[in-house]
């Protein structure tokens, strides 16, 4: 295996586990949903613009399903998996999609996955009580938690606005 490689796994690992305890630890409950809306979405946009689109995945779909599983969600834990994974996939591609010239694309990217999070999540959830009437109360809880995500990321692209990453934001 060389060099690169290595660090692209590592790299991985680490926003894998950011990105897990930035969903398990830093929650709000959220009574209408009966889950709780977190910083974790964030972490994902970033690790998508930090390390692609298929490792930003990766460390989103890993991260956000070992969260599940240590919050008392694992039945949340597959299709956490697949959502996040595809939500990171679509910001990555619309990134690599959109004019070179565009400003913020990233952010684009980041609200075309968020709408497919917040409708595969009441899919989801829908299918799993029998009843897509139940689970519409849910979709504003999951629209937020992606909002919140989406400024959580905003908030560190302007730091990074700062650094040598910032060729690559502006």
């Amino acid at each position: 295996m060389d060099d690169k490689r290595i660090k692209e796994m590592v790299y991985t690992s680490l926003l894998a586990a950011l990105i897990c305890v930035s969903t398990f630890i830093i929650k709000i409950p959220s009574p209408v949903t009966n889950g709780y809306t977190h910083m974790g979405d964030g972490f994902i946009f970033i690790a998508v613009f930090l390390l692609g689109r298929k490792n930003g995945a990766w460390a989103g779909a890993i991260g956000a399903s070992l969260a599940d599983m240590l919050g008392g969600y694992s039945y949340y834990a597959i299709p956490t998996f697949i959502i996040k994974g595809v939500m990171a996939l679509i910001m990555g591609t619309a990134i690599e999609k959109l004019s070179s010239g565009m400003k913020n694309k990233w952010v684009v990217g980041a609200i075309i996955g968020s709408v497919w999070q917040v409708l595969a999540y009441y899919v989801t959830g829908s299918l799993m009580v029998g009843n897509f009437l139940s689970t519409i109360s849910e979709i504003p809880g999951n629209a937020v938690q992606s909002a919140a995500g989406i400024i959580t990321a905003a908030a560190f692209m302007g730091v990074f606005g700062h650094t040598p990453l910032k060729r690559d934001i502006i």
